[in-house]
This record gives structure tokens, sequence and C-alpha cells, in this order.
């Protein structure tokens, strides 16, 4: 939302809502970034178009919106620890943008960077769950994989093959899983290998159970 040839001035408070400092405690501290930067003063309530890009810049290097202190801890973790955290509505956090479903597949995500895991088996989940997660988690040197809980055919030399592969096996309690399937990674799994167990349908339970098997 930059208007770096424009003449016309913005009214700082609606340029600020605008980008995620939604509440009053971080428009005063965004203002003083601004302000600092040589941007504005107090005295005046609007800016001009062509600073715009110049006040995106001030903000992002000096301030990281969070909605509360578990994202001010998630984006230490991610790099942000140089960037003074202030407190806005969940929608404009940069953490997790007001989703619990993205605030704990960060969490997860670290936890399993941190214990260098990088294939991860899924054993359960309803296909639009599954596509979820996978688009939440998958990538940055992570692989999911998934076994459909209600197949017939699912045979313990497919499950051996399966965790052979994986790193971690998480078993998707309270979603459409036989227990013919997941007795298959459970009652006999790898030597060494991690089993997690959720058992409560979602994908929030699931990331929070995987980041409590670890500590």
């Amino acid at each position: 939302m930059s208007a770096t040839s424009s003449s016309d001035t913005h009214d700082i408070s609606d340029f600020l809502r605008a980008h995620g400092y939604t509440t009053a405690g971080a428009q005063r501290r965004a203002r003083a970034v601004l302000e600092a930067a040589g941007l504005t003063n107090p005295r005046k309530k609007g800016i001009a178009g062509y600073k715009l890009d110049a006040a995106e810049k001030a903000l992002a290097s000096a301030l990281v919106r969070v909605c509360g202190d578990e994202c001010a801890a998630l984006a230490r973790a991610m790099g942000s620890e140089r960037r003074e955290p202030v407190v806005t509505s969940g929608v404009g956090c940069e953490v997790c943008g007001g989703s619990n479903n993205r605030r704990a597949a960060i969490a997860c995500s670290l936890a399993l960077r941190r214990n260098k895991v990088r294939h991860v088996l899924v054993v359960g989940g309803t296909a639009p769950q599954q596509h979820e997660l996978r688009g939440l988690l998958d990538g940055d040197g992570l692989e999911l994989e998934f076994v459909d809980g209600t197949g017939k055919s699912h045979s313990q030399r497919d499950a051996i093959a399966n965790m052979r592969r994986a790193d971690v096996v998480v078993i998707w309690g309270a979603t459409p899983l036989r227990h013919a399937v997941s007795n298959l990674y459970t009652d006999a799994p790898l030597p060494g290998l991690r089993v997690v167990t959720v058992p409560r349908r979602g994908i929030e339970a699931l990331c929070g159970e995987v980041v409590r098997s670890y500590r």
C-alpha cells in the first residue's frame, strides 16, 4: 500500500490502522517511530504520500506487531529479536494473523526444526485438514506424508515402509481413523522412532501435542 510518487496527504492514524497498528498503544508507539525518523512531528495528523514508503520501512525495521506474549516469543524465535514487539489485534499480528492454527503450526515447525526433523508422517485426518496442515507446515525443510486412516488395504508392510522414511509419526485421533490402521504404528513402532498420539481433532491440537512431545 505504497504511493511513492503521490503528493497527497494521508491521515496517519488511517495509514497505521491499514498496516496492522490497530490498538491505541500500537499506534502511539508506531507514531513515535515515525517521528524519530523525521517523517512527521507531534503536531501533524497527516503524512505526505511520497513519505509512505519510508514510513513503511521505518516501522518494519523497528517494530513487530504481535497479539500477545505467545506470538512475541514466536517472533523472537523467528529472528525478530531486534524489533520491538507492539501489541495489536489478532488480525494485525504479523505472526499468526489472528489464526490459532497458524500460531500453533509456527510453534510446531520451530520445534521440529530445532530437533532436526525432516519427515513427518501423519496417520489420519480428513482431506481438508490434511490440505490445511500441509499448507501450514510443508516446506522450509519439512516434508509431510499422510496415511488415510480409513483405508482397508493398509498393511503392516506398508506401515513399516512408511515408518522407515519418517522422523516422527503423528497419530491423529478423533479423526476418521480405524484402529486397524493406527495399531500398525502404535503396537510395534520402529526402535527409536518418536510416535505422538493426538487425542483431539483439529490442527491446533495436533501441533500442540507435537510441541509438548519435545519438551
